[in-house]
C-alpha cells in the first residue's frame, strides 16, 4: 500500500464534500495513507478553514449547501494559496463545461475509489511547500 509520508511534505488536504458518509469515506482512506485531513461539508467552511492555514490540497465537490461552491472556493484557494494542488469533484458537471483554476484536475461522479487515490497521489507529487497569503 502506497502512503503519502514519503512526500516531502506531510500533505494536508481541506475536504469540502456534503455527503457525511462520503466524506468519512474519504477522511479515513486518506488519513490511512498518511495525510492529515480536515473535512467540512459546505464551501463556505471551507473557506474559513483556508483563511487560517495552508494545504497541500484541496478536494472538492462542486455542489455544496449554501452560497459558496465548490468551484468558486477552488479559484478563491488557488488566488490565495498558489502552491495548493486542487480536485473538483461533480456528478453534475463535466470537464468541458467547467473552469477551473491552472493546473487543478476535474473529476467525474462516481469514480472508483483507487482512481480518486491515483489522482490525489499524482496531485501531491507536485506540491510544493504550503504558504498562506493575506486576504485581501
Amino acid at each position: 500500500m502506497n502512503t503519502y509520508e514519503s512526500s516531502a511534505v506531510h500533505p494536508t488536504i481541506l475536504l469540502v464534500e456534503d455527503e457525511p458518509i462520503l466524506r468519512e469515506l474519504l477522511t479515513c482512506a486518506l488519513e490511512d495513507l498518511g495525510a492529515t485531513v480536515f473535512p467540512v461539508g459546505t464551501a463556505e467552511e471551507g473557506r474559513r478553514l483556508s483563511l487560517r492555514q495552508a494545504f497541500s490540497l484541496l478536494l472538492t465537490d462542486v455542489r455544496t449547501p449554501g452560497p459558496l461552491n465548490g468551484l468558486a472556493l477552488a479559484q478563491e484557494l488557488h488566488d490565495r494559496q498558489p502552491a495548493t494542488r486542487i480536485i473538483v469533484m461533480s456528478g453534475y458537471h463535466d470537464a468541458a463545461s467547467t473552469t477551473l483554476p491552472p493546473g487543478a484536475v476535474f473529476l467525474p461522479k462516481p469514480w472508483a475509489l483507487d482512481q480518486l487515490l491515483a489522482v490525489i497521489g499524482d496531485q501531491l507529487g507536485k506540491v510544493k511547500p504550503p504558504s498562506v497569503r493575506p486576504a485581501a
